[in-house]
């Protein structure tokens, strides 16, 4: 199953706390209505991923959301990753790089990755 590692505690949070607001932008854009999802559903890459920036949304409610590479890639270690390895955040620096690096396009700008591990 294709999961971006969002645990089913937080994802049941992410519907509880999420706002008419972006519930009416995730239908508007996406025509999912995610009150109606099932932790099931995140098989799906792009329920996944919504979820998973749903997560880092409700996580960072202080106003915070990490925009660096090396504050996401403290947050992915901390948030998405186990003790399986030790080098979590030089992983994800080093494949954020690699992405940007492959995709770089003028007047482009790369906002969302999600990696994942398998």
């Amino acid at each position: 199953m294709y999961c971006i590692q969002v645990d089913e505690a937080s994802f049941l949070r992410t519907q509880a706390s999420l706002s008419e607001d972006l519930a009416s932008n995730i239908t508007a854009e996406f025509n999912i209505d995610w009150s109606q999802v099932q932790y099931d559903d995140l098989s799906k890459p792009l329920y996944s991923g919504t979820a998973a920036m749903l997560k880092i949304s409700a996580d960072y409610r202080t106003g915070f959301i990490p925009v660096t590479i090396i504050a996401q890639a403290n947050y992915w270690a901390a948030s998405y990753t186990t003790n399986q390895w030790s080098d979590a955040r030089q992983v994800y620096i080093n494949a954020s790089e690699a992405i940007v690096t492959s995709t770089h396009t003028p007047g482009w700008r790369l906002t969302v990755s999600f990696l994942t591990s398998l």
